[in-house]
């Protein structure tokens, strides 16, 4: 299937502004698709705890079973985690199957083994895991959070108010959750320890949140991804759950991840205006920089773009993912300068998920391609 397969327009009424852009320029997906067989047999080398073996600076691609989104870095216990709902969230999944938490050699990105989720839980899309190797999962789909332990194969999962959509999330210095629910309008709150949860109510309405991130210096801050609203928000982060929210116009954004560099700058993808934005919080002034070069339908949404994974390295860089461009790159902030690299593969579809490791190496999801990948520092340049 190619990036020039005719799809049909669908316009959904309040959040679905955002699903009308992404459907018109994306190329078409299966709703839900069938398992895939890896070509590696699983490994155990990776244990939990176990000594590190050296790791790989060779590029590399390894299947994963379903279509994937998030991923997450634990290289404490040797592993890379992959989200994969099996779907396109438009933001759940046409169906409430179970999806899979996919385990990946930090050392290589090769394939160890996948752990399918049990009856009643939902597709996961973003994730986290905790300083003892749990991995934390939003389910949009059948709005709840969920709770993996590697050590003993248990699961656990927290209701929701129904209709919420969990999206991206983000631990605490207290340990204690974080997440946008992209639906219901709200920040949610989870006590790791005692479970209780709070939910507390966006001040502008139908603002669809969506990324989240904290910074070194313990602020929370998110993206409103709804088309007209261009804000992100911030919060202090309590041990209640009970926050106060502020909110900061963008310009012409339509924030979709977002990210935090060491000095406390927020850096967002813009969606479909081609440009990663940055936000001084102590002066409230916004920067646009420049990540796609091509033509724009109407101003400012592009039709060749969509630019969604945000991620800042140790040097100050600002990776994103460019899906419809089939690119992965960076922005030097310093200069402005742009360094990308196509992706040639015309069902790639680099999209949210995208970290960069203390070895400057990239890993990133192809979703439609179904695979992780990872480039070794010095593949982009």
């Amino acid at each position: 299937m190619t990036s020039l397969a005719l799809v049909v327009l669908i316009v959904i009424a309040g959040a679905g502004a955002f699903w009308f852009f992404r459907a018109a320029f994306t190329p078409a997906a299966p709703q839900q698709v069938a398992q895939t067989q890896h070509d590696s047999v699983p490994r155990s080398e990776e244990a939990p705890f176990s000594t590190q073996r050296a790791l790989s600076m060779v590029s590399n691609q390894a299947r994963t079973t379903l279509l994937p989104w998030g991923i997450v870095l634990d290289p404490a216990h040797g592993f890379i985690w992959v989200a994969e709902p099996g779907c396109e969230p438009k933001p759940k999944c046409p169906t409430r199957s179970q999806g899979v938490l996919g385990q990946y050699a930090f050392s290589d990105g090769n394939f160890i083994q996948d752990f399918n989720e049990p009856a009643g839980y939902t597709g996961p899309l973003f994730l986290k895991v905790d300083g003892a190797g749990n991995v934390w999962f939003t389910e949009p789909t059948s709005d709840a959070i969920g709770e993996f332990s590697p050590q003993s194969g248990s699961w656990n999962q927290w209701s929701l108010k129904k209709g919420s959509s969990p999206f991206d999330l983000v631990f605490d210095a207290r340990g204690n959750l974080w997440f946008t629910e992209f639906s219901s309008n709200d920040i949610g709150f989870l006590n790791t320890n005692t479970h209780q949860v709070v939910e507390t109510p966006i001040p502008t309405p139908g603002s669809n949140p969506y990324g989240m991130t904290i910074t070194p210096q313990g602020t929370i801050w998110f993206c409103e991804n709804a088309a007209g609203i261009d804000q992100i928000g911030s919060f202090t982060p309590t041990q209640s759950g009970t926050i106060k929210i502020k909110e900061y116009g963008v310009g012409s954004f339509r924030p979709h991840l977002i990210a935090s560099d060491g000095a406390g700058n927020i850096w967002y993808s813009g969606g479909f205006n081609g440009a990663i934005g940055e936000f001084d919080p102590r002066t409230g002034k916004n920067t646009s920089y420049v990540a796609y070069t091509g033509a724009c339908l109407t101003p400012p949404n592009c039709t060749g773009t969509h630019i969604s994974g945000i991620y800042v390295d140790s040097k100050g860089n600002i990776w994103f993912t460019d899906s419809l461009s089939l690119r992965v790159g960076y922005i030097v902030p310093s200069t402005g300068q742009m360094v990308a690299r196509t992706i040639h593969a015309t069902n790639a579809h680099p999209n949210d998920g995208l970290v960069v490791d203390g070895s400057g190496r990239v890993w990133f999801t192809e979703e439609y391609r179904q695979t992780l990948t990872m480039w070794p520092p010095g593949t982009v340049s």
